[in-house]
């Protein structure tokens, strides 16, 4: 069998070390298992406008910070490592393992964003390329928090608290088993299903094309009716809504429904005396860089927030 042959451009030694060089400086370091196997670099500190020629790892329990940087390969926060990435963009999927934190600000993702029982992760006007896929972590309250933001594909959520504002999604989007899971000002191009929230869904200002369907959930707001969120628009719904099983009731106000509206087992609503701020504050780890504070979404009223693991949660109306 005959065999072409090809040249192969090869740095010199010194164009090597002049890139370890700039890559060190600025906070990250070079690594592979062999020397077949793709450039991994690793970051713990802050690093600005350079680019990683492959992976990206965040060790265990470090802290990485990335400023205008270009990453070529795949990004992998390991256990409770932080990274906070601004302005930059990623080739392909991140991945935030137990325990880990990710933060993006005007950042394109250029496959996945995938949280495996993960702190929590954070997007603000960025862009995902695929889906976000939130699994369940043991003994995890994970979250998601997005605003200003587009993920093309599906958001799939396991556990954990959803909240979503000003957020376009091109796939469907379904959340079960999470604290809460609040949309707003959001446009779903495809389905929206909501299942076993304990503290309930809202949906606000919003436009599903496709069905919603809200199942075994602790309360549903569709529209301005104030029963979980203050919210002053309605909602556009393509297809049906449906709306079961809820133990606090479920309120449907100023929302036009293409479908069919259907449900049972709905007590009537508890509306909410005071509603709260629908900000989230963006979590500071304990050990990690500090990040500016936004209000949290509260309900009824929820606390300022402050360091990681301090009342991150807000109260939702009883």
């Amino acid at each position: 069998m005959r065999h072409k042959e090809f040249d192969v451009r090869t740095l010199s030694r010194s164009a090597v070390a002049l890139s370890t060089m700039a890559l060190a400086s600025a906070g990250l370091a070079l690594g592979a298992g062999s020397a077949s196997a793709a450039l991994t670099t690793f970051c713990d500190g802050e690093a600005s406008d350079v680019t990683v020629p492959g992976d990206l790892r965040v060790a265990k329990d470090t802290s990485c910070v990335l400023t205008g940087v270009t990453v070529e390969g795949e990004i992998r926060v390991q256990s409770g490592g932080d990274l906070l990435v601004t302005d930059s963009s990623i080739a392909d999927r991140v991945v935030v393992q137990a325990d880990g934190y990710f933060d993006a600000t005007g950042t394109d993702i250029g496959g996945n964003v995938v949280s495996q029982g993960g702190y929590g992760v954070y997007l603000d006007d960025s862009t995902v390329a695929g889906s976000y896929v939130g699994r369940e972590g043991e003994d995890a309250d994970p979250f998601l928090y997005s605003y200003d933001s587009s993920i093309e594909g599906r958001v799939t959520v396991a556990q954990g608290l959803v909240h979503l504002e000003t957020v376009t999604v091109g796939g469907h989007v379904t959340s079960e088993n999470t604290l809460y899971t609040d949309i707003l000002d959001s446009t779903l191009s495809r389905s929206l299903t909501v299942t076993g929230t304990t503290e309930g869904s809202a949906l606000c200002g919003s436009e599903v094309d496709g069905d919603a369907i809200f199942t075994g959930n602790g309360g549903v707001q569709i529209g301005t009716g104030g029963s979980l969120i203050d919210c002053e628009d309605g909602n556009y719904l393509g297809g049906d809504l449906t709306i079961s099983d809820t133990t606090d009731g479920a309120d449907v106000s100023d929302s036009i429904i293409r479908g069919d509206l259907a449900g049972e087992g709905n007590p009537g609503p508890h509306r909410c005396r005071q509603p709260g701020p629908r900000r989230v504050h963006r979590p500071v780890r304990r050990a990690g860089p500090r990040r500016p504070h936004d209000e949290r979404p509260g309900r009824c009223g929820g606390p300022p927030g402050g360091a990681r693991r301090q009342a991150r949660r807000a109260p939702r109306c009883r």
